[in-house]
C-alpha cells in the first residue's frame, strides 16, 4: 500500500514538471523524408493540435539508394540525434557516403570490382534547433583499397547559429593542402587576418584578407608556384569611413546594425575588381559551409545553395533624404516599364521585316536592340533599389569608380542597303557624385524620352504596313476556317431528316446569308478599326457555328431517348397481350409541341447569336421533362389543358 502511494506521488510530480505528453508518447518506424532525402526513420513523437507530429527524443534516419540513372552508384546517409519539442537538441551525427562500383571481372561466380567512395562525417551540437557548441567535420575518400582523408575542420564552435573564435578548414588535393584560416568575433563577424589557399585554373592561389570587425580593408592574392602577386587591393574608402566613425566625425552614415553574408561590399557591383577578387575565395568557403550545413534547411535550400550564413561581414548604412527615398520607391517600376517597352519593340516582327525600307527604320531596329542590352546592365543596380539594400551601398564611391552603363553618348552600329553605318545617341547627364539618386532618376527619364521619340516614329511608319498585314492575315484565317466548316455542314451522312433540315437551314441562313451581311459591311468600312471589328464578328460567327454544329446534331437523339422514357409496357389481360403506351400523354404532347416549335425556330433564325439560345431551350426542355417523369404532374397537366401557345407551355413547365 505504501509503495502504491509513493508511485502515485511520483506520477503526480512527473505530470507537473513534464506534462501529460510524456505518457502519450508514441513511436514511428517507416518511410520518411529528411531534407528532401527519401529513407526510413525511427523516432518518438507526441501528437499535437490537429494531429501535428511533434518529435520528442531519439531520432534515427537511414537512406540507402541506388542512382536511378547509374546503377553502379549507391548512396547511403545515416543520421542520429535528439529532438526536443520537434527541434534539434544536443549532439547530432551525420554520415553521408557516395559509392561508385566499377565491375572488372567475374571469377568463380564472384564479382571483381573497383570501388571509389566519398564520405562526409559531421558531429554537430544544437540548442533549440540552432547550431550551438562544438562541431567536427571530416571528409574521406576511398580508392584502390585505401581510405584517405580529403578534408577536415577540427573542433570549431557555433554560438546561437554563428561560428565564433578560431576557425580552420583544410582540404587535401594531391600534394597540396587547400585551407581557410581565420578568426570570428561574437555574432560570426570576420576579424583580423584571414588566409585562403585554393586552386584557380591550375594555379595554387594564396589569398590574405584583413578584416576590421567585419569590414574588409585589404586583400592580396599571390600565385604560390610562381611567387607572383596577382592582385592587391586596399579599401581606402572603407578605411576612411571607419576612421571617421572612430573619431565620431561620420556624417550621413554609420555602421549598420544587421550583419551580412561573406561577400563584403562598400559600393561596387559584381563587375568591379573589388567584387571579383572575392569570388574564388568566397566560393571555396561557401562550398565548405554547404557541406557542413546541408542537413539544416534554415541555412541551405533544396538546390544546395546557402540562403543564410553563419559567417558574416558588416556594412555601413547611409542616411537618405525624403526625395531619395521617393526615388528608391518609384524608380524600379518606371525602369521595368521602360525595359518591357524597349523589349517589345526589339522583338517587334514588323520592324524586323521592314527595317530595310528606310535608313531610319534600319537604325531604329538596331537602336532598340542596343537599348535593351543597355537596360539589362542596370538590372543589378535596380535589384538593390527593389530590395532596399541600396541604403547599404556607398553610391558616391560607386559613381566615382564609374558605371559603364551611365554613358553620356552611345554609338550604335546598324546596316542599311548593304552598308555599315553608325549613329551617336547623346544623353543629358548630371553629376552623379553630387546626388547619385537624382542623377540616376534623371538619366532613366532621359532614356525614356529618347526611346519615346523612336517608338512614336516606328509606330507611325509601321501602322499602315501592319494594318494591311493584319487584315490580310485575318482574311486568310476567315476563309480557311469558313471553308472547313462548310465542308462539315455538307457532310451529313448518317444524320436523321430533322437534323439535316436544321443544319441545312443554318448553313443557308447563317453561314451564307448572315455571314455575307457582315462581309458586306467589312468591304465598305474604310478605317482599320472598323474593318477589324467586322472581321472579328465573322470569326466569332464561324467559331459559334462550329460549336452549334455539335449541339444541333445531338438534339434529336436526346429527344428520342426522352420519347422512350415516356413509354411504358402495358399488359392487357382481356386479350392477353403486351403493348407500349404513352405515359403522361397530355404532358408529353405539350412538350412535343414546344420541341417542334424550337426546331422550327432554329430553321428560321437569321441571327447567328440566337442559334445557341434555341439549342439551349431544347436542352432545358429535355432535362425538365426527364425530371418530371417520375413526379406527380397532374397540376401541370391541368394547366396545359388550357394553354397551347409556346410561351404558356414554357410557363407551365417552369422553363
Amino acid at each position: 500500500m505504501r509503495l502504491l502511494s509513493i508511485a502515485i506521488i511520483l506520477q503526480t510530480i512527473l505530470l507537473i514538471f513534464l506534462g501529460n505528453d510524456v505518457f502519450a508518447q508514441r513511436e514511428y518506424k517507416g518511410e520518411y523524408k529528411f531534407n528532401g532525402l527519401d529513407g526510413t526513420a525511427t523516432f518518438q513523437f507526441n501528437e499535437g493540435a490537429e494531429g501535428a507530429v511533434i518529435k520528442q527524443g531519439e531520432f534515427y534516419f537511414l537512406r540507402k539508394e541506388q542512382d536511378p540513372d547509374d546503377k553502379t552508384r549507391y548512396y547511403k546517409t545515416e543520421i542520429n540525434g535528439i529532438y526536443n519539442r520537434d527541434v534539434k537538441s544536443g549532439l547530432w551525427e551525420y554520415l553521408d557516403e557516395d559509392h561508385q562500383i566499377d565491375p572488372q571481372d567475374v571469377m568463380d561466380f564472384n564479382l571483381i570490382y573497383d570501388l571509389k567512395s566519398s564520405q562526409i562525417k559531421i558531429k554537430a551540437n544544437y540548442s533549440q534547433g540552432t547550431p550551438n557548441g562544438r562541431w567536427i567535420f571530416e571528409e574521406n575518400e576511398f580508392s584502390e583499397g585505401v581510405l584517405r582523408k580529403k578534408a577536415e575542420a577540427e573542433e570549431f564552435e557555433f554560438s546561437a547559429g554563428d561560428i565564433k573564435g578560431k576557425f580552420q578548414f583544410k582540404s587535401f588535393v594531391g600534394r597540396n593542402t587547400h585551407f581557410i584560416r581565420g578568426e570570428l568575433k561574437d555574432g560570426g563577424i570576420m576579424h583580423g587576418e584571414w588566409t585562403f589557399v585554393y586552386d584557380r585554373d591550375g594555379m595554387l592561389i594564396s589569398e590574405i584578407r584583413n578584416y576590421e570587425n567585419g569590414f574588409l580593408i585589404g586583400l592580396v592574392q599571390r600565385d604560390l608556384l610562381e611567387n607572383e602577386v596577382l592582385e592587391e587591393i586596399v579599401f581606402f574608402e572603407t578605411i576612411k569611413k571607419l576612421k571617421q566613425i572612430n573619431a565620431e566625425e561620420n556624417k550621413g552614415f554609420r555602421i549598420a546594425d544587421k550583419s551580412f553574408g561573406i561577400f563584403f561590399n562598400d559600393g561596387f557591383l559584381s563587375d568591379n575588381i573589388a567584387f571579383q577578387a572575392q569570388v574564388d575565395g568566397n566560393k571555396f568557403m561557401a562550398d565548405f559551409l554547404v557541406k557542413i550545413l546541408q542537413y539544416d534547411d534554415q541555412y541551405v535550400n533544396p538546390s544546395k545553395e546557402l540562403k543564410e550564413y553563419p559567417i558574416h561581414t558588416k556594412k555601413f548604412v547611409f542616411e537618405l533624404s525624403r526625395s531619395q527615398q521617393r526615388i528608391i520607391e518609384e524608380l524600379p517600376s518606371r525602369f521595368d516599364q521602360l525595359k518591357r517597352s524597349t523589349e517589345s519593340y526589339k522583338d517587334r516582327n514588323a520592324l524586323r521585316l521592314n527595317r530595310q525600307r528606310s535608313d531610319s527604320l534600319s537604325f531604329a531596329y538596331s537602336f532598340f536592340d542596343y537599348q535593351f542590352n543597355k537596360l539589362k546592365a542596370f538590372d543589378e543596380l535596380m535589384n538593390l533599389f527593389k530590395s532596399k539594400d541600396i541604403q547599404f551601398y556607398d553610391v558616391v564611391n560607386m559613381a566615382e569608380e564609374g558605371l559603364s552603363f551611365l554613358s553620356s553618348t552611345d554609338t550604335i552600329a546598324y546596316q542599311y542597303d548593304e552598308e555599315n553605318r553608325t549613329r551617336v545617341v547623346a544623353y543629358k547627364t548630371q553629376d552623379f557624385s553630387t546626388d547619385f539618386f537624382a542623377g540616376l532618376d534623371a538619366y532613366i527619364s532621359e532614356i525614356s524620352t529618347i526611346n519615346g521619340e523612336y517608338t512614336r516614329y516606328v509606330d507611325s511608319q509601321l501602322s499602315l504596313i501592319e494594318q494591311d498585314a493584319d487584315l490580310k492575315e485575318l482574311e486568310n484565317s476567315i476563309k480557311s476556317s469558313k471553308d472547313k466548316l462548310l465542308a462539315k455542314f455538307d457532310s451529313l451522312e448518317n444524320k436523321d431528316e430533322s437534323t439535316v433540315l436544321m443544319l441545312q437551314a443554318i448553313k443557308n441562313n447563317i453561314l451564307i446569308a448572315n455571314f455575307d451581311k457582315i462581309n458586306e459591311r467589312y468591304a465598305k468600312a474604310e478605317k482599320f478599326a472598323e474593318k477589324k471589328a467586322e472581321a472579328d464578328l465573322m470569326l466569332d460567327l464561324i467559331d459559334e457555328m462550329s460549336e452549334q454544329f455539335v449541339s444541333v446534331s445531338r438534339l434529336t437523339k436526346n429527344w428520342e431517348k426522352l420519347d422512350e422514357m415516356y413509354m411504358e409496357n402495358v399488359f392487357n389481360p382481356y386479350v392477353y397481350t403486351r403493348y407500349d403506351q404513352r405515359t403522361k400523354a397530355r404532358l408529353f404532347e405539350s412538350a412535343e409541341r414546344l420541341y417542334e416549335y424550337y426546331l422550327q425556330s432554329i430553321q428560321e433564325e437569321q441571327d447567328y447569336t440566337q442559334i445557341k439560345v434555341w439549342t439551349r431551350k431544347v436542352q432545358d426542355l429535355i432535362l425538365r421533362m426527364a425530371d418530371l417523369r417520375n413526379q406527380d404532374t397532374r397540376t401541370i397537366e391541368r394547366k396545359l389543358n388550357r394553354r397551347t401557345s409556346p410561351s404558356k407551355i414554357e410557363s407551365a413547365l417552369e422553363l
